[in-house]
């Protein structure tokens, strides 16, 4: 027998090995699969005996978005149905008995149609974001292979206000404000159809849309008031940025929160980046009449533990104590690390510094921080001014289930606020420290006020002026509280024509307090309103987006339009404040300008059409696939 080659026996060892290596990895994969069904019915098992991980399933229904309503139930978000029409080819027994009565309701050519359902592919898009009537004539032809794909589109009802604090979806995803914060909770509280037994019921008649809904401290009728506050502060100081807020001062609950600049969430991605910057959170230069409050309430503190030894305001001895300074800042949400459920980022980063007059002497202020978050600034003056309790700026309310116009409260989003964050009495004090800073309002309001400058000394040295107002509704054991901040040009000269945001907000306070006071009368007897079924294309036919002024100056991409019909022609030119010449009828076959040239309001936008024909060899741009 010869002798084999060492090459040859090498190969075949190899190839054994391998062998080997396939058989052991098949084994292991089976041996992981059974023990994962292993384990997840020992799961199920445990669970059901112990009772755990209720609220973690997961559906077996598509889990839409839900409503954000205010706290009377009105609508700030909602989800639409999008529908959009496909074609399965292998599906379709003939074509040719489709192509018509479709060609007819998606108001395209049958040779358009004939062109893209010819192509050989499987799967065809034949029209995107359908009407209403179009989705029900559809459904009465009952097709094979045409089918109807839906997705949900976001829909804000109010627009600008209260933008900064409901904040954006894009793909059914939250990326900003309180949207950004209902993904949390969705991710953490999934039920099924049976796990309501064990809810707190909040009601029987709610005859709102079926699911899982956000309900917002927030008032509408409030933060209407808020934004046409602002808007007259803004038409009589230009160039200036104002915001506005009321807060409940015993939960921290925000009643109205508005701003300007501003954005429409419903055309968010429209927007420059300035737009979305939060004036409730940018830091900006502390006016001294704060500071100097701050300072003198930090004295108290440092006194003795017992109310006996503590002196008042006015005469108590000057005995600092850093240490606990710093302790108070931080009790007080002043030291920067502020949380809040509609805002997730920290406040950017700025090479911004207070800017100090050439004085000789300076009021020293010691360890009280010399910029600071309006949000900041207002959570610790309220600590201080509310009996001590710990209450922290928020937007969320509860998160509710409502299945069959029953209402089940998922979770309390508004939690208990903590005491004894001061010493006893010194809130006491620091309410009449502050009567006497501040001014008297109406119906007994207490306005405190200041105003402020930082700069910027590099690259380019920038001057930035800033007005801050708090005031108390009412001055004593105050139930709501009220902020106005604003930010422009520091050398800014001053016009006759520009209002006092102190003295426009004199104005406001009677009408918000009567609210506020209707409200708790009416608090129990709240529910939302009956939903239409629509989808979202008939929300848009009956309640057009209006755009804001610098919106509506934006450049705007002229579409195709060959091969379209005079009316769906018109439907995309609508609002583009374009003027618009037709040649001929029947389905457009040229237009001026082409498409994708952009276009400005006034623009002159030719169509010229022919009466339809059935050419199969007629080709259009595809449509682009839903999203």
């Amino acid at each position: 027998m010869g002798k084999r080659s060492r090459l040859r026996t090498q190969n075949v060892g190899r190839r054994r090995l391998i062998v080997l290596i396939v058989l052991f990895g098949a084994v292991a994969a089976a041996w992981a699969w059974l023990e994962s069904e292993r384990t997840l019915l020992l799961w199920e098992q445990v669970g059901g005996a112990f009772d755990l991980g209720k609220n973690q399933s997961v559906t077996d229904q598509e889990v839409i978005r839900g409503t954000i309503y205010d706290r009377n139930y009105k609508e700030f978000a909602i989800s639409y149905e999008r529908v959009s029409v496909y074609a399965n080819i292998r599906e379709i027994e003939d074509v040719n008995q489709v192509i018509g009565p479709l060609s007819a309701i998606l108001e395209t050519s049958e040779g358009d149609l004939y062109d893209r359902m010819g192509k050989g592919r499987l799967r065809v898009w034949l029209a995107k974001d359908i009407s209403q009537d179009q989705e029900d004539e559809i459904k009465k032809l009952g097709f094979q292979g045409i089918h109807l794909h839906r997705e949900y589109i976001r829909y804000y009802p109010q627009g600008e206000s209260a933008a900064h604090l409901i904040g954006f979806v894009e793909r059914d995803t939250g990326l900003f404000g309180i949207e950004q914060y209902l993904n949390k909770l969705e991710a953490r509280i999934r039920l099924n159809k049976d796990d309501t037994q064990d809810l707190p019921k909040m009601g029987d008649t709610r005859p709102g849309v079926d699911g899982r809904h956000l309900i917002l401290t927030l008032d509408g009728k409030i933060q209407r008031i808020l934004d046409d506050y602002l808007k007259r502060l803004s038409a009589a100081n230009p160039g200036n940025s104002f915001g506005a807020l009321v807060m409940e001062a015993s939960t921290g609950g925000l009643i109205g929160y508005t701003q300007i600049p501003s954005f429409d969430p419903n055309k968010f991605h429209r927007y420059s980046e300035t737009n979305y910057l939060d004036l409730f959170n940018e830091r900006i230069a502390v006016p001294e009449v704060f500071k100097l409050f701050l300072r003198e309430l930090s004295l108290l503190e440092s006194q003795g533990s017992r109310a006996a030894e503590r002196l008042p305001w006015s005469v108590g001895a000057e005995k600092r104590k850093l240490g606990v300074q710093l302790q108070l800042w931080n009790r007080l949400g002043a030291d920067g690390g502020l949380q809040v459920d509609f805002i997730t980022s920290s406040p950017p980063k700025t090479d911004a510094v207070v800017f100090k007059r050439g004085e000789t002497k300076q009021i020293d202020f010691e360890t009280v921080p010399e910029m600071q978050t309006p949000l900041e600034l207002l959570t610790a003056l309220t600590r201080a001014l509310n009996g001590g309790y710990e209450i922290t700026p928020h937007g969320a309310k509860r998160y509710v289930l409502r299945r069959n116009q029953q209402e089940f409260l998922l979770e309390n989003l508004e939690k208990e606020p903590d005491a004894d964050l001061l010493g006893d009495g010194i809130s006491a004090e620091a309410k009449r420290l502050a009567r006497l800073m501040g001014e008297r309002g109406p119906l007994s309001s207490l306005i405190l006020q200041g105003e402020s400058r930082s700069v910027i000394e590099s690259p380019v040295k920038r001057l930035f002026h800033h007005y801050l107002g708090l005031i108390l509704i009412p001055r004593v054991n105050p139930d709501l509280v009220l902020l106005v901040t604003s930010t422009g040009p520091g050398y800014q000269v001053a016009q006759r024509r520009e209002l006092s945001p102190a003295g426009e907000a004199k104005k406001i306070i009677g009408p918000i307090a009567a609210l506020q006071q209707v409200m708790k009368n009416l608090a129990d007897m709240m529910s939302p309103k009956e939903q239409d079924e629509m989808n979202f294309r008939l929300l848009q036919e009956q309640q057009r987006i209006v755009d804001s002024p610098e919106v509506e100056a934006m450049e705007m991409v002229m579409p195709s339009f060959k091969g379209m019909s005079l009316r769906r022609s018109l439907r995309l030119l609508q609002g583009s404040n374009v003027e618009i010449e037709l040649q001929g009828t029947g389905r457009v076959v040229s237009q001026h300008p082409p498409a994708g040239t952009k276009i400005q309001p006034g623009t002159r936008v030719t169509l010229i059409l022919e009466r339809d024909q059935v050419d199969p060899a007629y080709r259009r741009p595809q449509f682009a696939e839903p999203e």
